[in-house]
């Protein structure tokens, strides 16, 4: 897509095998001071940035047609050197131009850089091709250090593949530079660190690596100390986390191990740091741990706690069961006497008897008996008998 200054002008679809596109625009003389610019869209829709503005000149007939000046690429470096990075570290790029060859120390090459540019290898989803994307928050400024880019604090993104260019002014237009080295960046240590220890079975020792749980599934490495490749790799399932690997036959006396697992994060493989060693001594089995074995005591304590609350509730249930049934005998008991209670007659034998009684008697006589006597008026004056 060819634009006149911001305003799109023409476009054309890239031929297969063609690596440029021509476009013939028609200027008049009064506009021969507009500037122009291009881009592209690559198969997945993704636009790339635009290139430097180029400004038309009225060609004179005198002056000789001269092709665009090839500026040699330069070289880019990166701190630390091996680009391998965790997430937290500091990147260092530095993009530095070439010693000049002696039949060009009087030529175009010997001009001052204007810019440098810090490229990086977009992302692809099934394409092939490669596109650079310049990073407009890593442009370099002249000063102080022209040509060297800080990237950082890394945080997992920053992985692929770094190139650098320099861009000359060349009548009145920036030009760019042929393509620098390309540098690999890679972050490592995104993976929580594994844990390597030795652990006995069935009277066999063998070596447990447990990963994260946060990434079931992973594949699990077994490395010696000192080797870059591994000496065993186990599949862990779907659900676990962990991975056993038999101890190997060791020649040396003292051996030193180490475990890693890798895990498949969205496009790639992610590498965990390699466990801390882990020394096996030959023809010893490992020492057996020390102190109090605290799982055993305290499955022991649980299991007679657990007998004790079971005989508890066992007791606390039949005492009331004996009591329940002892209240229902006494129940009973009193339902069986109450009943026998009023089935009895209950009649009183009242004989009464003819008494005489002289004066004395009734004048110091039982005189609660004479007043409860129906024959006795305590109103009347005289005490006459009434028959």
């Amino acid at each position: 897509m060819l634009y006149r200054f911001r305003e799109k002008v023409d476009s054309q679809e890239l031929q297969p095998g063609a690596e440029e596109v021509q476009f013939t625009v028609r200027v008049p003389e009064e506009d021969l001071g507009e500037l122009f610019c291009c881009l592209y869209k690559d198969q997945g829709g993704r636009y790339s940035a635009f290139s430097p503005y180029l400004q038309l000149e009225q060609e004179k007939e005198t002056a000789p047609t001269r092709s665009i000046p090839s500026f040699p690429p330069p070289v880019l470096s990166v701190e630390p050197s091996t680009g391998v990075v965790k997430p937290g570290d500091m990147l260092s790029f530095c993009c530095s131009l070439p010693a000049p060859p002696q039949s060009q120390s009087h030529s175009g090459y010997s001009n001052k850089p204007v810019t440098f540019l810090l490229l990086r290898t977009a992302e692809q989803t099934g394409a092939k091709s490669v596109t650079l994307q310049p990073q407009a928050s890593q442009v370099s400024s002249p000063e102080p250090q022209p040509g060297v880019f800080t990237v950082g604090p890394v945080r997992g993104g920053e992985e692929g593949e770094y190139t650098c260019i320099y861009q000359i002014t060349k009548k009145r237009r920036l030009v760019n530079s042929t393509v620098s080295n390309m540098v690999q960046v890679t972050v490592t240590d995104v993976l929580p660190l594994p844990t390597l220890v030795l652990q006995q079975q069935t009277d066999v020792w063998h070596f447990l690596c447990t990963g994260s749980p946060s990434y079931p599934g992973a594949v699990f490495s077994l490395y010696l100390a000192d080797s870059e490749l591994p000496i065993a790799t186990h599949h862990a399932r779907v659900i676990h986390h962990q991975a056993t690997f038999p101890i190997p036959v060791q020649d040396a006396l003292v051996v030193l191990y180490q475990c890693q697992y890798s895990v498949h994060l969205g496009k790639k493989w992610s590498n965990s740091e390699r466990s801390r060693p882990l020394a096996v001594t030959r023809g010893n089995s490992p020492p057996p741990s020390s102190g109090v074995d605290w799982p055993l005591v305290l499955g022991s304590f649980s299991a007679v706690v657990l007998l004790l609350c079971s005989v508890a509730l066992v007791v606390v249930v039949a005492h009331r069961k004996v009591k329940a049934a002892a209240e229902k005998k006494r129940k009973r008991q009193e339902a069986q006497f109450w009943t026998q209670v009023h089935a009895k007659d209950h009649v009183v034998d009242l004989t009464l008897r003819r008494s005489s009684f002289t004066s004395q008697d009734w004048a110091g006589g039982d005189t609660e008996t004479a007043s409860r006597s129906p024959l006795w008026n305590s109103l009347s004056t005289f005490t006459t008998p009434i028959h």
